[in-house]
């Protein structure tokens, strides 16, 4: 008896199942009845967008759930002629399929004359592979072949191509700390290759070369001072209009008894009335930001990893100094690491779309090569808005990056139009739809964007709530903002990295790609190709010190730590596979090189102002520590020397 109710139930439960109503089906090429995997798939009722997907890997899709009556169901996909079917009867309880074939579109170009070549001539220093040019008048070229690149400013306009030229095979220089490949030819002669039309970004993807978007970044929690000063005076209308305003900082370091900096110890800002008033996990250098309202001073800091505890009281904040504390605890058993990069796809971003795929997929290849005992895995997510034909399409973390190679590929930019966009869905996704690992040392969210959320309440809240669950798993947000921000972004994606203990990456006009891009609320910066800046941003948050055996001795500190003086230095190439630069606005007493074990690689006293060569082609790859001495004071440069490919 008790068998049979089994089997009645489950049959019920089966015919009830069934009877869903929804619409599936596979989009194919019309012409070669390859599946389109991607494809976005909008369904319509009345006029109005009632739901919208994308293709899987199979060319599939699917509506489940929906109610009965007639729909329209639109296809697009970039190279695609876009299709609408009408009429399409949807069956009560039925699985109803429609199977949609499309045709591939030709791309017809715009026409580019190139009317004159203008590469002026630089002066060069005495050196040879790798001079400095003292001229700041030349832009970077690419590291492929030419091409004549549409330069967009704002939405439709178009202003005269730039031409970009060089030889694989050329000797690299460096223009105000921009690596620009040789091939340079005196004012009014002919690049070393011919300058091709490119026409719009989505058709000039398959010959798009990484390194050619510019960009720079600036850590506000190394310059806290100067944060500290914006929030009451030019960041102050914006503090109020988002509601956020990192302020009371405590910072907390974390090491074992051997000196090396323990990942992913939890740490617990606590209240006198027991509250936990912010949680964070310590980084791969053992550090963790923690925050507090401004309402008096919190009674201690709680440390929790694995079976030890600790505990820190009367902490101190972070302008009177760093809270530390040591934990009896052994090595770390392996290293890992989750990137994730969160994109921006709507229309605004069809300026850059292209260039930046190709940015992403040599960095997280580099990447790769430069991590070969680590577990890396990487992902992606790209967003439109509300009311799109798709607000959220993803690429899961997994170790196998062909995968998130193959998804960033596909994707493209279209709709938007309104400006802002739907950025607090696209962050709450990534963190909670993703199987982070809770092991790995490196955490981080790459959020690219030219355009802020809408703002409201509940989305100011929304991302709050992202913002403390970001620190509470210990994934860093690192913004990279493109042409067309304002300054009350710039301030959100500031505050999101200052929050997370992450640093603020921005494209810059340097390249001459895109519409303009605003002057970062910052000091001097270093500006370098994306992709460069990208594998540096990785690298220096997923090396970690050796810990064991070929740990090295417990350094004293290098003196009275001021990081402010780094924005009088700049390091280039950065990474570097030989020669670098250091770039100085004001004289030194002393440069110290040491490799993460602490050993001393190289050393130079009285650098005056001005350009200093250095030579890593016998260094091992990995993160060095530039320590630079002023008096008793001392700033910390990190630099990256990659593998050789």
């Amino acid at each position: 008896m008790k068998t049979t109710i089994l089997l009645l139930t489950a049959s019920l439960c089966g015919s009830v199942a069934f009877s869903q109503t929804s619409l599936y089906g596979k989009v194919t090429d019309a012409d070669t009845g390859e599946p389109i995997i991607f494809c976005s798939v909008a369904l319509y009722k009345n006029g109005v967008l009632a739901n919208g997907t994308e293709t899987d890997f199979d060319g599939n899709y699917t509506f489940p759930e929906i109610g009965p009556g007639a729909y329209e169901v639109e296809t697009t996909y970039v190279g695609f002629a876009k299709k609408r079917i009408s009429d399409v009867k949807v069956l009560e309880g039925k699985a109803n399929r429609l199977d949609i074939e499309m045709a591939s579109e030709g791309v017809i170009l715009d026409e580019v004359v190139v009317t004159e070549y203008r590469v002026p001539l630089v002066e060069m220093d005495n050196t040879t592979s790798g001079a400095v040019i003292t001229s700041s008048r030349v832009r970077p070229g690419s590291s492929g072949g030419g091409r004549a690149a549409h330069r967009k400013k704002g939405k439709g306009k178009t202003e005269t191509p730039s031409v970009r030229g060089s030889r694989r095979d050329a000797t690299d220089y460096y223009i105000d700390g921009i690596r620009v490949r040789g091939g340079l030819v005196p004012e009014g002669g002919a690049p070393s290759t011919p300058a091709t039309p490119a026409g719009p970004a989505e058709a000039a993807a398959p010959g798009v070369p990484a390194g050619q978007l510019t960009a720079g970044e600036w850590s506000d929690l190394d310059n806290w001072e100067t944060w500290a000063e914006l929030l009451e005076e030019d960041f102050l209308p914006y503090t109020q209009a988002w509601e956020l305003a990192p302020r009371n900082r405590f910072t907390v370091e974390v090491k074992n008894n051997k000196g090396v900096p323990v990942a992913n110890c939890r740490a617990r800002l606590m209240s006198r009335e027991g509250k936990v008033l912010w949680t964070a996990l310590t980084d791969n250098n053992g550090l963790a930001e923690l925050w507090a309202d401004d309402a008096g001073s919190p009674e201690s800091i709680e440390l929790d990893y694995r079976e030890y505890e600790a505990r820190i009281g009367q902490p101190q904040p972070r302008a009177k100094g760093i809270n530390q504390a040591e934990l009896k605890t052994g090595c770390p058993e392996a290293t890992a690491a989750d990137v994730f990069f969160v994109v921006d796809a709507t229309g605004s971003m069809t300026d850059e779309i292209n260039y930046l795929k190709a940015e992403l997929e040599d960095a997280i290849l580099r990447v790769e090569s430069n991590l070969p005992d680590t577990e890396l895995r990487t992902g992606a997510l790209f967003y439109r808005d509300h009311n799109d034909a798709y607000l959220t399409r993803s690429s899961p973390l997994t170790a196998k990056l062909d995968s998130t190679l193959a998804f960033i590929r596909q994707q493209g930019a279209q709709g938007g139009g309104d400006g802002p966009e739907a950025v607090e869905v696209a962050l709450a996704k990534a963190l909670q739809e993703q199987n982070w690992n809770p092991a790995a040392a490196t955490r981080l969210i790459f959020l690219i964007l030219d355009a802020p959320p809408h703002q409201t309440p509940e989305i100011r809240q929304s991302l709050k709530q992202s913002i403390q669950q970001a620190a509470e798993m210990g994934i860093k947000i690192i913004p990279v903002t493109g042409s067309g921000i304002d300054k009350s972004t710039e301030y959100l994606m500031k505050a999101l990295a200052i929050s997370t203990n992450g640093v603020y990456a921005f494209l810059t006009s340097h390249s001459g790609i895109g519409g303009g891009h605003i002057e970062p609320t910052s000091g001097p910066y270093e500006v370098q190709f994306l992709n460069d800046l990208l594998v540096k941003l990785i690298l220096e948050n997923a090396i970690q010190k050796p810990c064991g055996e070929e740990a090295g001795p417990v350094l004293p500190p290098p003196g009275k730590l001021n990081p402010a003086l780094l924005s009088r230095v700049k390091c280039f190439p950065n990474p570097a596979t030989g020669q670098f630069y250091l770039r100085l606005e004001k004289g030194f007493d002393r440069l110290a090189v040491r490799n993460l074990e602490g050993r001393l690689i190289q050393e130079k006293e009285k650098l005056n102002k001005g350009d200093h060569e250095f030579d890593a082609a016998n260094w091992a790859p990995g993160l060095y520590l530039l320590e630079l001495h002023k008096g008793d004071e001392a700033a910390v440069e990190k630099l990256v020397v990659e593998r050789r490919p």
